[in-house]
């Protein structure tokens, strides 16, 4: 399987459902009152690890998430149903930041465990029904709010993968045929570099036990620095827990191949230096790669201090030696134990809903500069932005004249109305909030 490590994906809360304006009209009963319910709160999105999962290759033929929106509320005091959350599954691995986040923003979510869940964008609260604006000097309110609107950003996920082995070398060295041979995987075969851009997966199953191997595209010299897209393939070494370091043996300089793709790890991460390597000297089948097979074990063993029996030689072509190699895998990931993943981000990992706190007065007052020409008396247009402020505008329901005086009492408490006057706001001009926009009046 093409393992597609990175994906750009829209995700949307749901709104919530609008409050209703409704009176209690009821035989022998005086003086019913207000019975608008609340709308229902919109659902949220989630992210869910799914085992079944080893890519992103899901998001390539689906981009857009949106969570449903809550019921309107309704009469008899009936609150609007709560909407369901919306589940968006994820290989395990999965780191998720917000597009275009600052370097020293923490990830919104990284999942590595089956199961384990993170929230991404929260759905509006319901709005509320004239029944909850019923007060002791106004018993029958003809008011009700609209929902809040849903949570809504673009994400970038990258994947880094999880597997029990990773197979390394340089470009051109048989990387993806050894995967083919001992996995189900298909990946691209061709005789020139770099055929592999993005990492396939296969599964391998051998002695009643299954290792997950992973093929790493080809890496250069330079690949610490980003070369040849150094740093889209080393992240994947990371998390696999043996290293398959496959060696073209017809390489001019098979062992200097070795020492520059070691080399490369140990800069992009020190941590990888330790990583236990299995080394796969590959095609000696044929007579320029097999005779010289003895003296680069003897290379490798003498010099770089690689243990002789995690040296193997084998032909990915014909499968000469490759289940020697594969059970040697085994044997290494038995004795390093269960695998203990660890985060190797600060990410947030939301798991429940926590509302901020917003201050309506808390707000900022721009003014548009007018096109040049133009005369002093033309209508300008105000910016007022907070988030407070653009919250309660978009909740307000224009359609009830009471809703209209409870934002002109809000304007004018918080502040925003004689911040306005002292930037020189004049009759006619336009004043925006949000996606609302006003025609001031002095009136």
């Amino acid at each position: 399987m093409r393992c597609f490590d990175t994906a750009r994906i829209y995700l949307k809360g749901g709104d919530g459902g609008n409050g209703c304006v409704a009176f209690r009209r009821e035989k022998f009963v005086e003086h019913g009152g207000p019975s608008g319910g609340n709308g229902g709160r919109g659902g949220n999105v989630w992210a869910v690890v799914d085992p079944n999962l080893n890519s992103l290759s899901v998001f390539r033929g689906q981009v857009h998430f949106r969570a449903e929106g809550g019921v309107n509320g309704q009469g008899s005091n009936c609150e609007g149903a709560d909407a369901e959350d919306l589940i968006v599954p994820v290989p395990a691995g999965t780191i998720i930041r917000r597009k275009d986040a600052e370097e020293d923003e923490p990830p919104l979510a990284e999942l590595l465990k089956p199961g384990e869940k993170a929230l991404l964008a929260v759905g509006g609260r319901g709005g509320r029904g004239n029944f909850s604006f019923k007060t002791s000097r106004d018993r029958a309110p003809t008011i009700a709010e609209k929902g809040e609107k849903g949570e809504e950003l673009w994400v970038d996920l990258e994947l880094k993968v999880v597997a029990d082995a990773g197979i390394i070398g340089v470009p051109n060295a048989g990387k993806s045929t050894l995967l083919s041979v001992i996995t189900a995987a298909r990946p691209k075969i061709a005789n020139y570099p770099f055929t592999t851009l993005v990492p396939n997966l296969g599964v391998c199953e051998m002695d009643y036990s299954t290792t997950v191997f992973a093929d790493v595209p080809g890496l250069l010299e330079g690949a610490h620095e980003g070369l040849g897209l150094g740093h889209e393939f080393l992240r994947h070494v990371q998390r696999c827990r043996v290293l398959v370091h496959v060696v073209d043996g017809t390489s001019p300089d098979p062992v200097g191949d070795f020492n520059a793709i070691n080399l490369e790890l140990e800069l992009f991460n020190p941590d990888l230096k330790d990583k236990p390597q299995l080394v796969a000297y590959n095609k000696v089948d044929i007579p320029d790669s097999g005779d010289f097979w003895e003296m680069v074990r003897e290379q490798l063993t003498t010099e770089l201090g690689v243990p002789a029996d995690r040296i193997f030689p084998i032909s990915a072509a014909t499968g000469q030696g490759v289940i020697e190699l594969v059970r040697a895998v085994r044997g290494v990931l038995d004795e390093l134990g269960p695998q203990q993943l660890t985060y190797e981000t600060n990410a947030l990992n939301q798991t429940a809903v926590q509302r901020r706190e917003v201050r309506i007065d808390d707000f900022t007052v721009a003014m548009e500069d007018l096109p040049p020409g133009s005369a002093s008396t033309a209508p300008r247009v105000f910016y007022v932005e907070g988030e407070g402020i653009e919250r309660f505008a978009q909740m307000t329901n224009w359609d009830y004249y009471e809703a209209v005086k409870r934002f002109q009492r809000v304007l004018e408490v918080s502040g925003i109305n004689g911040a306005l006057k002292a930037r020189g706001v004049r009759q006619g001009d336009s004043v925006v909030i949000g996606e609302t926009e006003f025609s001031w009046s002095d009136d």
